[in-house]
């Protein structure tokens, strides 16, 4: 339960993302005139999927939020920034307006950035009596 939020967080941060570069694909594809006034450039800019996506960070940033009383930011953050990236890549990929494309060696890159987010999610052991470790030192008693 305590992943859920972190989940829904990374989820809407990712189509956020998404809409963002859908926003900027099609204002692209429709130019404003040179002589376009300044409310005609605001409204361009602010097309439909912009604003849904600024909206969807909003939302990303409460969940987030939510998903930081439970788990360590040291674990939340590089799960939340490599699993955007994983679906980032996917929908550019999966997209056909964005038609990105991506290489074996990309592909490569994200298994070796999954793995190492594993490996920082794992939990330390227990220690006894609810301490955390003492560091060593070299004094002697």
């Amino acid at each position: 339960m305590k992943w859920l939020f972190l989940i829904f967080a990374l989820v809407m941060n990712a189509a956020a993302s998404v809409l963002l570069k859908v926003g900027a694909k099609i204002a692209e594809r429709n130019p404003l005139a040179t002589d376009a006034g300044f409310m005609a450039k605001v409204f361009h800019f602010l097309n439909v999927p912009t604003v849904v996506a600024i909206f969807l960070f909003a939302v990303n940033v409460l969940a987030y939020r939510r998903a930081l009383v439970e788990l360590n930011i040291s674990v939340a953050y590089p799960v939340m920034v490599s699993g955007g990236l994983v679906l980032v890549t996917a929908c550019a990929c999966l997209i056909p307006l964005l038609g990105e494309r991506i290489a074996w060696w990309q592909v490569a890159g994200m298994v070796l950035i999954a793995l190492g987010v594993w490996l920082v999610a794992l939990q330390p052991p227990e220690t006894r009596g609810g301490e955390a470790p003492r560091a060593q030192t070299n004094e002697s008693p």
